[in-house]
């Protein structure tokens, strides 16, 4: 039943995230380089949600040409306890991270403040804020 449920919220947050700002921040070579989790949004699903500290060795590695090397976690979970490594691809153009996991549409990220956010697609608030390193 959960399955459906995301099926039936997914178009609307896809809708609801669109925006005339072509200004994302995005396109700002600080982008490559390494980059380690420091935060998560927790949400209880009311939209009240706050991003905590976490203790995790994830970290993310952009490099040229759109390839993005995921060390000590994984993308396909918000999980901050997992291990292994992965090589997924992002565009810049798109603001998209597509990783390989199953039934899986894709990430979004953007710089802000000197920090990266990725904003994954859930029901309730799904985000994580990495710090350069």
């Amino acid at each position: 039943m959960k399955k459906y449920v995301v099926l039936l919220v997914i178009p609307f947050l896809m809708l609801s995230a669109c925006s005339n700002d072509d200004d994302n921040g995005i396109e700002n070579p600080d982008l490559l380089g390494k980059w380690r989790l420091i935060e998560q949004l927790v949400d209880p699903g009311d939209g009240s949600g706050t991003f905590q500290t976490v203790s995790s060795n994830q970290e993310l590695e952009f490099l040229a040409e759109g390839v993005l090397q995921v060390s000590n976690g994984s993308l396909c979970s918000l999980s901050v306890d997992t291990e292994g490594n992965s090589t997924e691809s992002y565009s810049l153009d798109e603001g998209k991270i597509t990783a390989d996991c199953n039934n899986f549409i894709g990430i979004s990220f953007e710089i802000k403040e000197g920090r990266l956010f990725l904003y994954f697609s859930c029901i309730e608030g799904c985000a994580q804020k990495y710090q350069k390193i």
